[in-house]
């Protein structure tokens, strides 16, 4: 069973600490090529709840584009059950799977669209190097000190590489909150995650270059400009720029209904829910919002 990968978009990002008395609500508003969208986080022990919307990008017949919004989706981690739900609140039905999931094969060292070989070379092909940057500013978000950190991405192709050189250039507010569930994974804040998206059918043998400090705390504002490169049919190479915006608008402790982190009462429970717009086609659908997700996601984890 596949649950949708926005379920795990904060996975490398520390929440409040909430107390089994006292929980937290933070409200988080994205802006992505000029659609907003927002997301909910309720933390309170070890449970954990996010709404959210999956959105894709379609073309029209007449070459116009426009936003689509899927469904009202829930995600609730529960550690004392060992359980992950993901909810379509619309149809009333939901999934279920083992939490934390089960990890990767050692032999695994990328995360595809597809089936992977990997590289044959001995040498890196490709060298991921991530630069983080404290400016020395700070300023006040909701009661607490936040410092200005720019976290630089680059995806540069060594020899032998199949891939597209990348750049992101994520401009931040972070401050310190950890509220880690008891069952989420653990990673040390001395060290970073290391991980990359492949598309294609041949995995890189990749380097890692991490200059400066991690930044391990929140990002309560976040602004991030992409340029991806691609290669056209005829063998031309075209660059793309993109820009996120992401800022937390709420941030509250509180007392929280329980009933946030059960499976409400006429709920089924289900092989598969739909996630996405009913009426985007996959073949007309650009899937912007699939894209923004794993960037946000890698990039939270590389800073780790």
């Amino acid at each position: 069973m596949h649950l949708s990968s926005l379920c795990f978009l904060l996975v490398g990002v520390p929440l409040l600490q909430a107390s089994e008395g006292i929980g937290v609500k933070i409200t988080i508003r994205h802006v992505f090529a000029g659609n907003p969208s927002e997301q909910t986080i309720y933390v309170q022990g070890d449970r954990k709840r996010m709404e959210f919307r999956n959105y894709v990008l379609q073309r029209k017949t007449d070459g116009s584009l426009q936003w689509l919004s899927g469904p009202q989706l829930a995600a609730i981690t529960r550690c004392d059950l060992g359980q992950v739900f993901e909810l379509n609140l619309d149809s009333a039905a939901y999934v279920s799977a083992p939490y934390p999931p089960k990890p990767l094969p050692a032999e695994i060292g990328a995360r595809g669209l597809g089936t992977l070989a990997m590289s044959p070379s001995r040498e890196p092909t490709l060298r991921i190097e991530t630069t983080t940057v404290d400016t020395g500013e700070r300023r006040e978000f909701f009661g607490r000190i936040a410092r200005h950190v720019i976290i630089t991405r680059k995806q540069i192709p060594l020899e032998g590489s199949h891939s597209e050189p990348q750049e992101t250039v994520a401009d931040g507010w972070y401050i310190d909150f950890d509220s880690e569930l008891s069952c989420d994974s653990k990673l040390s804040r001395k060290k970073r995650a290391t991980g990359y998206l492949v598309k294609g059918e041949l995995a890189e043998k990749p380097e890692f270059i991490n200059i400066g400090e991690s930044e391990t705390g929140f990002a309560v504002q976040l602004v991030m400009v992409s340029k991806d490169t691609y290669t056209l049919p005829d063998g031309s190479h075209k660059q793309t720029d993109s820009k996120s915006e992401t800022l937390v608008t709420q941030l509250e402790l509180r007392s929280l209904d329980p009933r946030l982190f059960e499976i409400p009462p006429g709920f089924r429970h289900v092989q598969h829910i739909e996630r996405n717009p009913a009426t985007a086609s996959s073949s007309q659908t650009i899937e912007f919002w699939e894209r923004f997700k794993a960037k946000v996601s890698s990039l939270f984890l590389s800073g780790r």
